[in-house]
């Protein structure tokens, strides 16, 4: 089959073709246009303020953007090192074990709960849930080290504590 005679019984399918390829292209560069115009537009300002006040006038309103936006960054920076230093204290790495302190209880109702700061400082908590009764415990956690012998739930609550600071850091 030639060219002449392909073009003769596809010319619907070939039309339809162009059809898309010209609108696609039309999009591309209304897009581009658009993209043109926004990285144009900051220098606009700075070619009026050339042509109104001079070379020097304009890099000097240039250089003062400038270090508006370094003292903008040193600001940014300064907060940034304040909140961190506010996470060092803060208690974000934590364990939690749920386990049935007494045999007659089921569900998981008691529990201990370890909270430390990146310090490994924080304390654990654990509160037993019996069938007439709730006990409460606290014990203080410095450096990693408790401040008396725990239990198995307690130490795994604290293991995972610790572990939870690995990762983070």
């Amino acid at each position: 089959m030639d060219i002449q005679a392909f073009i003769s019984a596809n010319t619907g399918m070939l039309l339809a073709v162009s059809l898309i390829l010209a609108v696609t292209a039309l999009i591309v560069v209304v897009l581009l246009i658009r993209e043109v115009r926004a990285l144009r537009r900051p220098f606009r300002g700075m070619a009026q303020l050339y042509e109104t006040s001079g070379g020097e006038k304009a890099l000097s309103e240039l250089l003062k953007g400038v270090d508006e936006n370094r003292k903008f960054l040193q600001e940014q920076a300064e907060e940034l090192k304040r909140i961190y230093s506010m996470l060092d204290t803060d208690f974000s790495n934590l364990g939690l074990v749920k386990y049935n302190a007494f045999e007659d209880i089921g569900g998981n109702q008691s529990y201990s709960l370890c909270l430390l700061t990146r310090e490994k400082n924080g304390f654990i908590l654990t509160n037993l849930v019996g069938r007439n009764s709730t006990r409460g415990y606290a014990l203080e956690v410095a450096a990693g080290v408790p401040s008396r012998k725990m239990s198995d739930e307690e130490q795994e609550a604290l293991d995972t504590a610790l572990k939870s600071i690995a990762r983070n850091s």
